[in-house]
């Protein structure tokens, strides 16, 4: 496996596009494309601001990469095992009927703070901009995912959405281990 798609499926893992498609339930037959597509942007902005900012934001904390890497895991940890447990979105509900209601729906459910904590560990470790790329694509597979409405297959939803839990429970595994070792 290459290291950008190793990324890629680590962010996959942290963002779990389907939880969040499966957490909007839309009023209606459709959530505005507008609305999805301005959400899915300005959480790439925020996970890729945070991957800009990780090593100011390490060197502020006074943190190695190291040590952030096994705190990372733990936020990975927790986050995981949440959704194994729940099998769905910590955010759900219907959204209003206005673009900024959904917007922030849909801005909510894909920033979490593993997809955060991965941003900053994985662009200090790997490169910010091969991390903001492989942000870019997980958001873009959750915009289509919430624009599907694959929410409303719920049990096919939450099934998959406890399967990318249990894969952020192993990334975050990978991440402790890794971080113990270098420190």
């Amino acid at each position: 496996m290459t290291a950008f798609l190793q990324i890629v499926v680590f962010m996959f893992a942290a963002v779990n596009p389907v939880a969040a498609a499966a957490g909007i339930r839309p009023r209606g037959s459709a959530i505005s494309p507008t609305a999805v597509a301005a959400g899915a942007l300005a959480a790439l902005l925020v996970v890729g601001g945070a991957a800009l900012l990780s090593n100011p934001i390490l060197d502020g904390l006074g943190v190695e990469p190291e040590t952030f890497r096994v705190g990372a895991g733990v936020v990975f940890l927790v986050g995981g095992a949440s959704e194994v447990w729940r099998g769905g979105a910590p955010l759900a509900g219907t959204p209003g009927s206005e673009h900024r209601s959904a917007f922030l729906f849909v801005l909510l459910a894909l920033v979490t703070p593993a997809a955060l904590a991965g941003a900053v560990t994985y662009g200090a470790d790997r490169g910010e901009f091969e991390t903001i790329a492989a942000a870019a694509t997980v958001f873009a597979i959750a915009a289509v995912a919430i624009g599907a409405r694959l929410g409303r297959f719920e049990a096919a939803a939450g099934a998959v959405a406890r399967i990318t839990g249990g894969l952020l429970v192993v990334v975050a595994a990978g991440l402790i281990v890794s971080g113990v070792r270098a420190i």
